[in-house]
């Protein structure tokens, strides 16, 4: 579970941080660049040179395979997401990526048989309709860009599932080598897109991208962690409506926005949720 915290803590944290970003007009391609060179720089700093970490080629081939088709992912999402959050908001962009939770959830149900118990059946099912009762309110809102929410739920529920795949397929203790060489992939990956589109690289770009990569390198991590050890219809419900709950919350005490009738009950149904999924 201390896994499985870190990533929702981190994950709450970074979608305040892109907004942050977002309000200081940063460019955004930039931004995500060092936010993964940063990333990778933290990861191999706690992982004192994955030490006691050498795989044989046999595996090292293969987690550089699910390292490149989570950094294929990781960039595209994380671009995806700044337009987003711009465009339609921390809010609701928060609960199209976690509504994502559906994706690992299901195909971990189908293609590992992670049958959960009755109560934890009604867990899901409540924290699932606490997110589809919060999308609701938006659905008359015409200026929503609905395409962009749907790519942010697709590739977050997929990036999610990267992390149930690692967990099956390697040992827990190879964790910091693969989230190193996925950070790596992506600052690659984000290199070739910030020379073709001739971005600047500002001082600006480089602290807002360090704020991003601290917290991004945390959900990695984490949810990795979380995911070998636990099965993944506890993980991603718990890990989506806690998140959705953070963001909600810290809207309300540190922003000072407040809350639609709609948007409590939706809390409150995320909140019973995360209990029944602790039983």
């Amino acid at each position: 579970m201390g896994s499985l915290l870190i990533a929702v803590i981190a994950n709450s944290a970074l979608v305040f941080s892109m907004k942050c970003a977002e309000n200081a007009r940063t460019h955004r391609s930039s931004v995500v660049l060092c936010n993964y060179i940063f990333g990778a720089l933290l990861v191999l700093l706690l992982s004192g040179g994955f030490s006691g970490q050498a795989l044989p080629k046999k595996s090292l081939w293969p987690l550089a395979g699910l390292a490149l088709a989570g950094a294929c992912l990781m960039t595209a999402c994380m671009l995806i997401q700044q337009r987003s959050l711009h465009r339609n908001g921390a809010g609701i962009t928060t609960t199209y990526n976690r509504l994502g939770v559906l994706i690992p959830t299901l195909l971990s149900i189908l293609l590992f048989q992670e049958y959960p118990s009755i109560s934890k059946t009604c867990g899901i099912v409540l924290a699932i309709a606490a997110v589809l009762y919060a999308y609701e309110r938006h659905a008359d809102c015409g200026r929503k860009d609905y395409v962009l929410l749907a790519l942010v739920l697709i590739l977050g529920g997929l990036i999610d599932f990267i992390s149930k795949v690692f967990g099956i397929l390697f040992l827990p203790e190879s964790k910091n080598l693969y989230t190193f060489l996925s950070f790596l992939l992506c600052a690659v990956i984000m290199s070739a897109v910030v020379l073709l589109q001739r971005a600047p690289l500002s001082r600006k770009d480089a602290v807002y991208g360090a704020f991003l990569g601290i917290p991004n390198a945390g959900i990695t991590l984490g949810m990795i962690g979380a995911a070998a050890v636990l099965p993944a219809y506890i993980v991603f419900p718990v890990y989506s409506g806690a998140v959705i709950l953070i963001v909600n919350l810290a809207g309300v005490l540190l922003f000072k926005e407040h809350l639609t009738r709609r948007e409590t009950i939706s809390t409150v149904m995320i909140a019973m949720a995360l209990v029944l999924l602790n039983i």
